[in-house]
């Protein structure tokens, strides 16, 4: 995702990435990735459940959801226990361009 970031911003769109992490472990997860989007913390689980990513093995399961300018989700991909996003030039495919 690091190296396609800029294909993402390029469409105008931002990525996000929201884990479970406390707010302490997620700045030190951030810059040891030394990522270039925003890793926000979530660990009373509060997005997870209002977007229905579902949970197993007591953590939520991974999801990736596109939203539009509008605050809609357009497209959802939920991951039962072995992850299955799409490959990320299919997703940066279903951004409109500029």
């Amino acid at each position: 995702m690091r190296e396609q970031y800029p294909a993402f911003q390029e469409r105008g769109a931002e990525v996000v990435v929201v884990t479970t992490t406390d707010v302490p472990t997620s700045k030190l997860i951030a810059g040891d990735l030394a990522l270039p989007y925003p890793l926000l913390s979530d660990p009373e689980w509060v997005v997870f459940k209002g977007y229905g990513t579902g949970a197993a093995l007591g953590v939520p399961l991974p999801a990736q959801f596109l939203i539009d300018g509008d605050g809609r989700v357009v497209e959802r991909y939920l991951c039962d226990l072995v992850p299955n996003h799409p490959p990320l030039d299919v997703t940066l495919g279903q951004i409109p361009t500029r």
